[in-house]
């Protein structure tokens, strides 16, 4: 990888999908200049002295912005969580499943390095990590991977290693609660140190976010608080809100208002805030109840994080693209959990669009690929993201077009969001530095670490019994698709 640490060089692809100012373009045939962190130019003919590293057939575009995910605790669900939910709680794993598996302190570096690893190898230059218990892990991870990364400090009332649950289901058919606001405006408190130590650290890549876990983890009173903190230090915010049906019934019946209408009432809803999920509000088929939250979302011009693929895993999907669109919302693309690929993601979202739209043209490759890069750096504020023209951040990745997924391509876009994978992803290049080469995050060495998780997951799932109230086996709570068998 000779061009990645050069701090001025051209680059030669057979398209380029540039911003000119308004909308994405594709180019043919272009040459793409980068100096320093920064595009400083595009060309359809080579500055005269200038050389160029022809990459061949292939495609440079704006690195993906992904608006939503947990790199230490992603795979502690995985061939576990799958097919399972709670009849009680409209199939909802978030609760009784949740802290049944743990893979211990132990696997938090290795899954974060993997997942951080899996989310770049899909064409991603930047990523909220919505943070917890190993928020200073993940931002130190990112930065020193070579990331771009917005990384948040989870805002709950209640410890801040979250070992203590504040909602539970001990009879796993009803929902307990316990608030410690002492604990939680403690929490508030550390949210804003972790976010100004932040500052300008790794070349200004990592940048911290106040986060409330969820409405239903935090009180009114924390939440008007995390506000005016974000108010008066210019700190951005992200929450979990309006993830699932219980939780909404929840927040109804305990407070008299929808998880939205929570975030308008407390000033947490505003243009600076970034929501994942958002699915479950008025006006979804499945909440018999009339309400304002698409209004409130709009007129606040908040951001909605839609990870498609795990609301799909449980019979869910927003309601719908088209709408939450023509609304006004600014809508943007998560991964949240497995598998961490931002390629499926765009895939899900314009394929379940289509679906609950009930047309082919309630959503496009094109309204996909906008949430992919330009509203994503829209929620953050940036407009030097998400595009590739001169001054903004030399921030891209290079799709190959020699594959099987990507051949014969007469649009980009739509190959990209109905046919690539992963694989189709040759480099990915974060403020002018090639962080990923065929299919290789410098510093990363899969098969080391994902031996090592599967030993964690594997003691963690032997422990199932011990964890669980009733004394089940994961075998029992979670059965196997094809069940053991010994041959003799």
């Amino acid at each position: 990888m000779k061009n990645e640490q050069k701090t001025h060089y051209f680059l030669k692809a057979r398209y380029l999908i540039i911003w000119d100012g308004h909308s994405h373009r594709q180019m043919e045939n272009g040459y793409l200049e980068v100096r320093g962190n920064e595009i400083a130019g595009i060309y359809s003919v080579l500055p005269d002295g200038a050389e160029a590293e022809d990459l061949g057939n292939v495609a440079i575009v704006p690195g993906f912005l992904n608006l939503h995910c947990h790199p230490s605790e992603v795979y502690g669900g995985r061939s576990y969580k799958e097919d399972c939910g709670n009849l009680y709680f409209y199939d909802s794993t978030l609760y009784d499943y949740a802290g049944l598996v743990s893979l211990g302190e132990q696997s938090a570096a290795i899954q974060a390095k993997l997942n951080l690893a899996e989310i770049i190898k899909s064409g991603c230059t930047t990523a909220l990590i919505f943070g917890g218990p190993c928020s200073e892990l993940e931002a130190c991870l990112a930065g020193e991977i070579g990331l771009r990364a917005y990384v948040g400090w989870g805002i709950r009332a209640g410890d801040a290693k979250e070992e203590i649950s504040i909602w539970d289901s001990p009879d796993g058919h009803s929902l307990t609660h316990q608030f410690n606001e002492t604990a939680g405006f403690e929490r508030i408190q550390e949210a804003v140190s972790f976010a100004k130590n932040l500052e300008g650290s790794y070349e200004g890549r990592i940048t911290g976010l106040l986060a409330p876990t969820q409405t239903m983890t935090c009180t009114e009173d924390m939440l008007r608080a995390t506000r005016r903190a974000a108010d008066k230090y210019g700190i951005r915010l992200t929450t979990h809100g309006s993830e699932d049906f219980i939780e909404f019934e929840t927040s109804i019946r305990m407070r008299g208002k929808t998880p939205v209408e929570v975030m308008a009432e407390t000033g947490l809803l505003g243009e600076d805030l970034i929501i994942a999920h958002c699915c479950c509000i008025t006006g979804h088929s499945q909440i018999f109840m009339r309400g304002k939250d698409l209004d409130l979302l709009s007129k606040a011009k908040a951001t909605v994080a839609h990870c498609p693929i795990v609301l799909a895993r449980e019979g869910d999907t927003l309601e719908t693209f088209e709408r939450y669109q023509q609304a006004g919302v600014n809508l943007a693309i998560g991964t949240d959990t497995f598998p961490s690929d931002f390629i499926q993601e765009m895939r899900m979202a314009a394929v379940m669009g289509k679906i609950t739209g009930r047309s082919t043209f309630a959503t496009s490759a094109k309204d996909i690929f906008q949430a992919a890069t330009i509203n994503g750096a829209s929620a953050f504020g940036r407009t030097d993201l998400g595009r590739l023209c001169v001054h903004s951040k030399a921030d891209f990745s290079v799709f190959s077009l020699d594959t099987v997924e990507m051949s014969p391509v007469r649009d980009v876009v739509k190959n990209i969001v109905y046919s690539a994978t992963r694989h189709s992803v040759e480099r990915v290049y974060v403020n002018g530095k090639c962080i990923m080469k065929d299919g290789v995050v410098a510093g990363i060495d899969e098969a080391d670490l994902t031996g090592q998780l599967q030993e964690l997951a594997e003691t963690a799932w032997s422990k199932v019994s011990e964890r669980d109230p009733k004394h089940r086996t994961i075998d029992v709570i979670s059965p196997l698709s094809c069940p053991k068998v010994t041959i003799k």
